[in-house]
């Protein structure tokens, strides 16, 4: 100790640094609806997938497939990974969701095989992104596509530890939303 006090006392006198004794400053946490949804989420899930005719699928039919869910890097986004084959074809997707803490929302991009551009943020700024209550993941959009009105709802609800069900509804052109899709996912990892 007296070493201690020698080397601190001759630091100081000659204008060296001295290592600051408060304790080191905390990092950064992710926010809570980000933790909040991995904990609802995070896993492996089997999709039994309905779809209804209109949108991609103009006869409707059935689907399966697989959606993953996994913390980004340092937990501070959740990543989705999905696969399915469907009416419309093979679907491959990824999404990213965060917490912008500038706008106070949770922020979603999406990217699917059969987007023309590849990934798109859904829905597109300045609409609120994803709706989150902890007990269902809302994503609303209304866009105009080609001139014309496009609307896209959709809902994950009745969430378990070991199911959820998703369900899309959608209207062009001015009609009214109908369901285009009804997922039901079973978790496949515990």
């Amino acid at each position: 100790m007296r070493t201690r006090i020698l080397l601190l006392t001759s630091a100081v006198a000659f204008g060296m640094p001295v290592a600051s004794q408060e304790p080191a400053t905390q990092l950064p946490k992710p926010a809570p609806q980000i933790q909040s949804l991995l904990k609802a989420f995070s896993g492996r899930w089997i999709t039994d997938e309905r779809y209804e005719p209109g949108f991609l699928t103009p006869n409707g039919g059935r689907g399966h497939g697989e959606t993953i869910f996994r913390p980004g890097p340092g937990g501070f986004t959740i990543e989705e990974e999905y696969h399915s084959l469907t009416p419309a074809g093979e679907l491959f997707g990824f999404g990213l969701i965060w917490f912008d803490a500038t706008r106070g929302s949770l922020e979603h991009t999406w990217c699917i095989n059969v987007y023309p551009t590849g990934c798109e943020m859904f829905p597109p700024p300045p609409q609120p992104g994803p709706q989150w209550n902890g007990k269902q993941l809302v994503l609303h959009v209304e866009d105009d596509k080609s001139g014309q009105k496009f609307v896209f709802h959709e809902v994950i609800s009745d969430i378990t530890p070991t199911s959820f069900t998703q369900t899309a509804d959608v209207g062009e052109n001015g009609a009214l939303v109908k369901r285009w899709f009804t997922i039901h996912a079973t978790r496949s990892d515990r």
